[in-house]
């Protein structure tokens, strides 16, 4: 693969990806000016269940499609895919459509048992298997797109879903569900992740009609099902500490705590969009075993992202002030530690990739639900002691024990370490002293800002060295 495609594809992501999360921001203000902390609180538990369902009705059948295509080339050449990989994305999607027809039958067979639980009523608990079922085919899309890091194709589907999203979603708010604006937003984010879910269907069954289910349960389940538990531990981390917290303290501190991680979001959709190169471009360098490549590339990689993080970090008090009304400034207190620990889950991400080539996908699943009951247990004797910050703190301490032992387990897979262990210590501890830093001087805002832009500086500085897209750019 040229190193210029890569490149392009890599800021082609992340800008698009910049360009969605743009409106996302625009809207922020809007919702929250619209929606009550609880309302707020509650839509954003809906979201929560819908990462759930969306691992279990899908049964992280996208994991396997990198696998599957290298599994499945003609040749060591790079020669066109064989049919067998279009079949088996084209029956992943079969799978899913089936699975989901069985999910809603049980949902509404045992719906008060669920409505119970979920506190939820049927209509909403409806709603949410087709939306998971929808966002589970659309992942499967974006999964095989960034195979051949086709971002153009990545980006229009995420954005009819982003913009259409922001519009049903205000339109619903402001007209039919005016009086309940909770189902103004479950609507207005499930619609049109159906219709996206429609074009991907006609996307997949157009290339290759499903075939061979025999093998596909066989090879495609017993890759996907460990990354299951696995996917339904990430969001344990990521999202049920704000379950917890409406039980144990209010939906409305639910709502004030979700608000921050808006400013988390600013790192996920980066962390996110550089995924889908890196991860593709890794298994292309393992096959080839360019480890040297390897062990520079990822260094770079982490220490950007590092000065990235930490620049987020002093400027999220203002960030919050900016996009959310003085009911939810309170985030401010949640946002630094939120973010010290996104940049853990970035990490977790570069020895992962060691994992997910040589299909140890047990371990991975191992890792992460160990580290989500561990966050429970946190969680459950923390907050009603320390309140809903303390959640926060929790998830990074998580985070941090998440990724040293995918570290440690990527180097007894590989049989040594492919990273850099002086960047990644370097980093792991400037990131922690960093939230300290921004803690601490949480009032001093010309500080923290002075700080941020020389971090800002330093880094494209840093980037120019190594890739110089600013001069470039420039030039041209």
């Amino acid at each position: 693969m040229p190193k210029n495609k890569v490149l392009k594809a890599g800021l082609g992501y992340t800008i698009g990806n910049y360009m969605l999360k743009g409106l996302s921001f625009i809207s922020i203000p809007i919702y929250t000016r619209l929606l009550s902390t609880s309302n707020y609180g509650n839509f954003n538990n809906f979201l929560t269940y819908g990462s759930i369902f969306f691992v279990i009705v899908g049964c992280a059948i996208h994991s396997s499609f990198k696998s599957a295509r290298y599994r499945y080339k003609l040749n060591t050449e790079g020669a066109k895919v064989g049919r067998d990989y279009y079949s088996y994305t084209s029956t992943s999607v079969l799978f899913i459509l089936l699975s989901t027809t069985i999910w809603l039958l049980l949902a509404n067979l045992f719906v008060n048992n669920l409505s119970n639980w979920l506190k939820m009523d049927k209509l909403s608990i409806n709603l949410l298997i087709i939306y998971s079922a929808a966002s589970a085919l659309i992942i499967c899309f974006n999964a095989d797109v960034s195979i051949d890091y086709e971002y153009k194709r990545f980006l229009f589907v995420s954005g009819f879903n982003a913009i259409g999203t922001i519009i049903m979603s205000i339109v619903l708010l402001l007209t039919i569900f005016s009086r309940k604006r909770y189902f103004g937003m479950v609507f207005g984010t499930t619609i049109p992740s159906v219709l996206v879910s429609v074009y991907v269907i006609y996307y997949f069954f157009k290339r290759a009609r499903p075939d061979n289910l025999a093998w596909f349960l066989k090879w495609g389940i017993r890759y996907s099902l460990p990354i299951v538990p696995h996917g339904l531990s990430q969001i344990i981390l990521n999202q049920f500490d704000r379950i917890m917290i409406t039980s144990m303290v209010s939906a409305a501190a639910t709502g004030i705590y979700s608000f921050a991680y808006n400013i988390y979001s600013i790192l996920a959709v980066t962390f996110s969009s550089l995924d889908n190169v890196w991860s593709s471009w890794f298994y292309e360098q393992m096959y080839a075993k360019k480890y040297k490549d390897i062990r520079k590339i990822s260094s770079i990689y982490m220490l950007l992202m590092f000065g990235f993080a930490t620049s987020v970090m002093f400027v999220s008090p203002e960030l919050i002030k900016i996009l959310g009304q003085k009911s939810y400034w309170g985030a401010k207190y949640s946002a630094i530690p939120i973010v010290a620990g996104g940049y853990f889950s970035f990490l977790y991400t570069i020895p992962a990739s060691v994992e997910y080539f040589h299909s140890k996908t047990g371990w991975i699943a191992i890792g992460t639900t160990t580290a989500a009951i561990i966050n429970i247990i946190l969680n459950y004797l923390l907050i009603p002691k320390f309140g809903y910050i303390v959640a926060a703190y929790n998830t990074l301490i998580t985070y941090i024990l998440y990724f040293v032992f995918h570290f440690f387990m990527a180097q007894k897979i590989q049989g040594k370490n492919l990273f850099s262990s002086y960047v990644i210590l370097s980093c792991s501890l400037g990131i922690i002293v960093s939230s300290v830093v921004a803690r601490l001087f949480i009032g001093i805002a010309w500080l923290r800002w002075i700080i941020a832009i020389s971090i800002m500086i330093l880094i494209t500085l840093y980037e120019e060295k190594y890739f110089g897209f600013i001069m470039k750019k420039i030039k041209k």
